[in-house]
């Protein structure tokens, strides 16, 4: 991977896609959060994100968790890369099944009654959220969250 706009590498994790590991990735929002001086409630924000994010992958077309579901074919990928790009006033997330076969559901994505709101609180809290599913590539979430206290806009 090479360098963004801005100078800094991306930071790329790839976990097991299972819950248990996804608050490492919310660690690591932290941590690289604190190190860029945020404030408390956008490193708040980044880190439900995130969450969000990662889980909707655990969940299946029909809405229900694949421990329910009885295809293999909605089952959760074996991994996820999760990737934080931070940028000047900005940090940009993308969260990937790197074995390209997981799909998250179209229109509603993850926000079943069972899997929570995902997309909705996603889109609530990130200023641009692109959800893509293809042959080539699975599903991709990729959210942009502008920063005001690293750009210094107010408001």
């Amino acid at each position: 991977m090479g360098q963004r706009p801005g100078g800094q590498q991306p930071i790329s994790l790839v976990i097991p896609c299972q819950a248990e590991y996804f608050s490492l990735c919310r660690l690591v929002a932290g941590v690289v959060g604190v190190r860029d001086s945020l404030d408390e409630e956008d490193i708040a924000d980044l880190k439900l994100v995130v969450t969000e994010a990662c889980t909707c992958f655990l969940w299946g077309p029909d809405g229900n968790p694949p421990a329910e579901a009885a295809s293999i074919a909605i089952q959760p990928p074996c991994s996820l890369q999760v990737e934080f790009a931070v940028l000047p006033g900005e940090w940009e997330i993308t969260i990937s099944d790197p074995d390209h076969r997981h799909r998250i559901p179209g229109p509603g994505g993850c926000d079943s009654e069972a899997g929570g709101l995902g997309l909705t609180i996603i889109r609530a809290l990130a200023d641009s959220v692109e959800h893509t599913c293809t042959d080539e590539q699975g599903s991709v979430i990729r959210l942009v969250k502008r920063l005001a206290s690293q750009s210094g806009d107010v408001g």
